[in-house]
């Protein structure tokens, strides 16, 4: 059956993507067809009235191959679908797998579309991982820019803030780029009161620190972060043990930034020495200081808004690359506290 005849005459707009060996096709079918699933919800439209097709672009297996059947007015999205299967196609024969993230990268990466000059849309790599959401390519491009010696990454849990900071930090230490990499970060939990605490102070903060480390053996491996702790190659500092410090040559990472008071964020910030680079990273919707008002990360982004050198990448709901549903919950709490906010004026 031809793409047109399986299409029905409601779809006047068909193309069908050969997928050639039976093991693409599985890649890209996904698991009970659900990277197809994926790919035809990217078509979902909300405003399309009761009883007419909620899809511009309907996706259907046929053999080896994928059949996708567009409405009349749909050449546009008919072409951003084709865009998604060729850079599925691609990923796969490059990297000989297929994951769900890579199919959601594919799916947000074509609302671009791809460059004329530059052939297939290629999903962006960095450290073996593949960059999910257009902001999340915008913030790795800040991070390796080296005329930005100050980046801010703010948004909510679960957007690569931290994880893409620690990756881009390993990728400069390994290309000898900095001496060392510094991470710092507020230890809210246990006031300022480590000292009390038993061990040294990596394993003082370590408790704090774990998603990084998750980061850092993502990257290199549990020998390789070994050694370069034990050359001071890596080093962890609580934000408190910062002061009186210059950090040279240091790609350094302030992590939980919305934790840090305006005096401590001041403190931190004018640490920086010669051929060193700060990234930092918070939520400043989840200060868990007495008054979220004494948050030195929302008012270091008000101040240095503009500031030559410094750079802010905020992301958002659509950039969670947890669980879809942790996405729906940010929306959910989003949406509340804004309706919460609009009753305020009349609740007094």
């Amino acid at each position: 059956m031809s793409g047109a005849a399986f299409c029905g005459p409601d779809r006047p707009l068909s193309h069908t993507v050969d997928l050639g060996a039976q093991t693409v096709a599985q890649a890209i079918f996904g698991p009970l067809h659900r990277h197809l699933s994926l790919v035809q919800e990217a078509f979902r439209d909300p405003r399309a009235p009761r009883g007419a097709p909620a899809y511009s672009v309907t996706v259907h297996a046929q053999g080896n191959s994928v059949v996708l059947c567009g409405a009349p007015d749909a050449a546009e999205d008919l072409r951003r679908a084709i865009a998604i299967f060729d850079a599925l196609i691609l990923h796969f024969r490059n990297k000989q797998r297929l994951r769900e993230g890579e199919v959601l990268a594919a799916i947000a990466f074509s609302q671009r579309g791809p460059e004329p000059s530059k052939g297939p849309l290629d999903l962006p790599q960095l450290g073996g991982l593949t960059l999910r959401t257009p902001r999340q390519l915008h913030y790795v491009e800040a991070l390796r820019d080296p005329s930005l010696d100050l980046i801010f990454g703010v948004g909510p849990a679960g957007t690569g803030k931290t994880f893409l900071a620690v990756a881009v930090a390993v990728e400069a230490l390994k290309q000898e780029a900095v001496d060392r990499i510094v991470v710092t970060r507020p230890a809210v939990e246990a006031g300022e009161r480590l000292g009390f605490l038993p061990g040294d102070l990596s394993e003082k903060v370590d408790p704090y620190l774990q998603p990084i480390w998750d980061a850092f053996r993502s990257q290199m491996g549990e020998g390789d972060l070994k050694v370069r702790r034990e050359r001071r190659q890596i080093e962890v500092a609580p934000l408190a043990f910062m002061r009186g410090r210059t950090l040279s040559n240091a790609f350094v990472i302030v992590d939980e930034a919305q934790n840090a008071t305006i005096l401590q964020m001041k403190m931190v910030l004018t640490r920086l020495g010669e051929g060193s680079r700060m990234v930092v990273t918070g939520d400043p919707t989840q200060v868990d200081l007495p008054r979220s008002d004494m948050s030195g990360l929302s008012h270091a982004l008000s101040i240095l808004d503009g500031v030559e050198g410094v750079e802010t990448i905020r992301f958002g709901a659509q950039d969670v690359v947890r669980h879809r549903l942790v996405a729906r919950i940010i929306q959910a709490y989003d949406h509340d506290e804004n309706r919460r906010r609009g009753r305020e004026p009349s609740d007094g």
